[in-house]
């Protein structure tokens, strides 16, 4: 016995080492930031009602910011447009890439080693000038999630307004947060982060933001509502005597996707034409919430729709109306089967026009999140990673053990296969 066991320690051994120097070298995960776009995060605000939004994919490998941003309503055409930085929310900063003039903005920075920090942090912001606003009409922190807060998303169609900016670690299980009250129209009594529901829904208080302004901090979360989080899962919610239940709110999410007439398939002449999609999605309940917005447009929407499943530059069919409010806030109860091609970014926001019957503005929903995995069954001692402690276990009910966790394959036996099973998944769970 004692020899069978040095035989299977030196066959572990040996299979460890074969992991530990032919592991392959993985290129890092693509970071998604996002940004809104408006008159109040300028220095000093404008009071400008242009609006809009912007998605941004780092590469931190090739060192390179892939992005799209969409905007409208703004006093007259761009004059110029740019990412400053670094600098914190409501700081001034120098130009670190030329965006162009033009609508939508898309394209690649490739920018120095020594930004990345700054760009990771959500040190850098989008400015976009007119001639009305030469030092810049409407301008938009990038940053991991953000918060565009209305009237509309608590049903009560106020004019009042509000923005956040949100950057969160998932290691400390922390939520920083930069919140501004725009307007309301009564004084203000409270303000929280609820959760954890879309678009549409209301929940219970998660934390505390106080009264005031401009709300910053961070907040602790429980690590089992992150997932919920990262989903867009929570909102900010003011609350004032003419409202006590919310006067405003804003869905935190980095579910952001702009909207313009370029997505269209053919694209359509109409340059003015943008919006943003906010999302928020319930993965367990099958619900996908939403806030549209758009402007800009070649007349009166005739209907908007959520259509699928078509990747970028492809058209099909409707899976939901969402009519045509503006903004539109509502949610879609979509089929358990349809969920991976909705993950997959396989779903498309489409706003048609009589100009534009074939739709005048549209966008493809991106979602960057990803539900939690299930339960790595490997990891037999529950911290997180496959490893030695792991090893230990299964070498330790080696033989005939129906029943033991240990038993991969459910053979009545703790033995070859199963070493194979917990060497594959070595590593983090």
């Amino acid at each position: 016995m004692k020899m069978q066991r040095f035989t299977i320690l030196r066959a572990a051994g040996a299979a460890l080492l074969a992991v530990a120097f032919a592991a392959p070298s993985f290129a890092s995960d693509p970071v998604v930031m996002v940004c809104e776009v408006r008159g109040g995060q300028v220095n000093p605000p404008t009071g400008s009602a242009g609006f809009g939004c912007g998605r941004f994919i780092i590469d931190t490998d090739a060192n390179t910011v892939s992005y799209r941003i969409a905007f409208t309503g703004m006093t007259g055409p761009d004059t110029a447009a740019h990412i400053h930085g670094p600098a914190d929310i409501g700081a001034n900063a120098g130009v670190q890439h030329n965006l162009g003039t033009g609508n939508p903005k898309v394209g690649v920075w490739t920018y120095p080693e020594a930004l990345e920090g700054d760009i990771l942090g959500g040190k850098m912001y989008v400015n976009i000038h007119s001639a009305a606003f030469p030092g810049g009409e409407i301008r938009g922190q990038i940053v991991d999630m953000v918060a565009s807060l209305n009237g509309a998303q608590n049903g009560n169609g106020t004019p009042s307004s509000g923005w956040g900016a949100f950057m969160i670690d998932t290691a400390t299980n922390t939520l920083d947060y930069h919140i501004v009250i725009e307007s309301l129209t009564a004084a203000e009594t409270a303000a929280h982060i609820h959760g954890y529901v879309p678009h549409g829904t209301n929940a219970g208080v998660a934390f505390g933001l106080g009264v005031g302004a401009v709300k910053t901090g961070s907040w602790t979360y429980p690590e089992a509502n992150e997932a919920k989080i990262l989903g867009g899962l929570t909102y900010v919610n003011v609350h004032t005597t003419a409202f006590p239940g919310g006067e405003i709110r804003g869905q935190i999410t980095s579910l952001v996707n702009p909207l313009d007439s370029q997505q269209e398939v053919p694209p359509v002449a109409s340059p003015g034409s943008a919006g943003c999609a906010f999302l928020s999605i319930d993965t367990d309940a099958n619900v996908l919430g939403y806030d549209f917005r758009y402007g800009g447009l070649s007349g009166a929407a005739t209907a908007s729709h959520i259509h699928g499943f078509a990747a970028p530059g492809a058209n099909a069919g409707v899976l939901h109306g969402v009519g045509t409010a503006n903004p539109a806030v509502g949610q879609w109860a979509f089929a358990a089967a349809q969920q991976p091609d909705l993950l997959a970014g396989l779903t498309y926001y489409n706003v048609h026009t009589a100009a534009f019957p074939g739709g005048n503005v549209r966008g493809q929903l991106r979602f960057d999140f990803k539900p939690p995995a299930p339960p790595c069954v490997e990891d037999l001692d529950n911290d997180g990673t496959v490893g030695p402690g792991d090893l230990a276990q299964l070498l330790a009910a080696w033989g005939p053990n129906p029943g033991h966790p240990a038993d991969f394959d459910n053979d009545g036996t703790v033995g070859p296969a199963d070493l194979a099973v917990l060497l594959a998944a070595w590593g983090p769970c």
